[in-house]
């Protein structure tokens, strides 16, 4: 029997109506916060933080914004949104901008959160979306530490793992006004589209699991912070879908499952929840894949408890050991044991050479090998001393999405450097290592230098047209009454000519 979430799916999908019942939700939750002045923005609209919202038209309510106490201002573009009927608390920001981001972090050490999850990535579609508020690491040629004098914080990376979907990074948060420190775990969903959905709502499940096994969700910690641009969209899915798989996992049932009331009662505490009918559909998709699989491994779990139990209360006596006869015959063992067959040693080397000896290698590493960008540490290594110490597969296109803005270092330029060393005509050998290894370190750093300044020029360019953009839009605003009014003056002259 369908669950009521899986017949609201299956009728909105059979009566193609997502549009009309996402626009129902919104009506919905907008005439809630219509005539209740518990539902002011008044702190976001102060002249003094305007230029602190990303977007004009997402604020924080008064009531439920998160307020920062250092600083010189407490204002910052985030709120506390709490699910009662999931006993769920979760603060949901915009993504920090370049002056915002020490408040961000200051949130984050006020709130004691354990866990930041971000759900965009800092460039999308060649905007940007998210100022890049945490260290790169050295690993990928960049500092392990950032430092916020506004609020006086330091952040250091500690730890970071890829996943195929997301990336776990691990940062130390140290006051460096106490010393007290603290880790903060950063969730980086690199797959979600801006107003878009996931892949599959498996993907999502899993990187939502996860994150639920860090314990960061729960409520004996601090909320933890999820933002993607606006921390509307992507965020509002997010807490929706987690949200409603409390529920589920609490009742062992979806029938007590009300997604659309709880985005209502989510709405009443951040504006905009959920951007567009397919992020509902998806949640609603999520909700159920989701709660199907924690239903299945409750009974699961059930079962192997039940048979445990069963077989611990079981009380039958053992059965009797058979009567041993006196009449057994002797077994009479040989003398000497048989001589072992001689030990066969294997021909490795002609198993390598071999056309057949792909056989040998882990499937793990066949799969790997198979893929269309795979390259061997060698391969990657001299391709890497080829290019100026660069990794071709540069962990920033993550963040920048840009693989064509890296400069690559032609053959010819390291051969020149080392050429320039050896001064004495010799060949490539006859240089000392560790003259060829300064030159390379010099040229590695020189490209790292140009690709840094590259990425610079290309936000700062970013920058202007988005300047150029909003100016325009607000010249353009005064067009209106100014041909209004010509319009008036004109009609007026014409007017008092004709008439007197």
């Amino acid at each position: 029997m369908l669950s009521p979430i899986e017949k609201e799916l299956s009728e909105n999908d059979h009566a193609k109506v997502w549009n009309e019942f996402y626009q129902r939700i919104k009506n919905e939750a907008s005439l809630r916060t219509l005539d209740d002045d518990k539902y002011k923005i008044t702190a976001a609209r102060k002249p003094e933080n305007r230029n602190k919202n990303r977007y004009r038209d997402v604020s924080p309510y008064d009531h439920s914004r998160i307020v920062v106490e250092k600083g010189d201002d407490d204002y910052i573009n985030a709120s506390l949104v709490e699910v009662a009927s999931a006993n769920r608390k979760y603060i949901l920001a915009q993504g920090p901008l370049e002056h915002t981001a020490g408040q961000f972090w200051q949130a984050v050490w006020e709130q004691q959160s354990k866990a930041i999850i971000m759900l965009n990535r800092v460039i999308e579609k060649e905007t940007i979306k998210c100022h890049q508020y945490w260290p790169l690491g050295s690993h990928q040629d960049y500092e392990d530490e950032m430092l916020f004098e506004d609020v006086e914080l330091r952040v250091s990376l500690l730890q970071e793992e890829e996943y195929e979907h997301y990336t776990k990074r691990l940062f130390s948060l140290e006051d460096m006004e106490t010393g007290d420190k603290r880790d903060v775990t950063h969730f980086h969903y690199t797959t979600w589209p801006d107003f878009g959905v996931p892949s599959s709502p498996t993907a999502f499940l899993n990187f939502l699991m996860a994150v639920r096994e860090t314990g960061c969700l729960e409520s004996d910690c601090g909320p933890a912070v999820i933002h993607c641009s606006a921390g509307i969209g992507r965020s509002g899915t997010f807490c929706l879908v987690d949200s409603c798989l409390v529920q589920i996992e609490r009742e062992r049932s979806m029938k007590c499952v009300d997604i659309r009331s709880i985005l209502i009662e989510m709405r009443s505490f951040r504006m905009g929840l959920i951007q567009t009918p397919d992020q509902l559909r998806f949640s609603y998709l999520a909700v159920i894949e989701g709660g199907k699989r924690i239903l299945s491994d409750a009974d699961a779990n059930s079962n192997v408890k039940t048979i445990a139990e069963n077989t611990i209360k079981k009380e039958d006596a053992p059965p009797t050991p058979p009567i041993r006869s006196s009449s057994l015959q002797k077994v009479q063992l040989p003398d000497e044991p048989p001589e072992l067959p001689p030990k066969v040693r294997p021909d490795w080397t002609k198993q390598i050479n071999d056309d057949t000896s792909e056989d040998i290698i882990p499937a793990k590493q066949r799969k790997i090998e198979e893929r269309d960008d795979y390259q061997s540490p060698a391969k990657q290594r001299k391709l890497s001393n080829r290019n100026g110490g660069t990794d071709l597969n540069d962990r920033q296109d993550l963040f920048f999405n840009k693989p064509d803005e890296v400069k690559k270092v032609d053959d010819s330029e390291v051969v020149d450097k080392i050429d320039e060393v050896d001064k004495d005509g010799g060949s490539v050998g006859d240089v000392d290592e560790d003259d060829e290894s300064k030159q390379l370190n010099i040229l590695r750093k020189r490209v790292r230098g140009e690709r840094k300044k590259q990425t610079a020029e290309m936000i700062k360019k970013m920058k202007e047209k988005q300047k150029k953009s909003e100016l325009w839009k607000e010249r353009k605003s005064y067009l209106k009454p100014i041909c209004f009014g010509i319009t008036l003056l004109i009609g007026s002259y014409l007017l008092y000519r004709y008439c007197w």
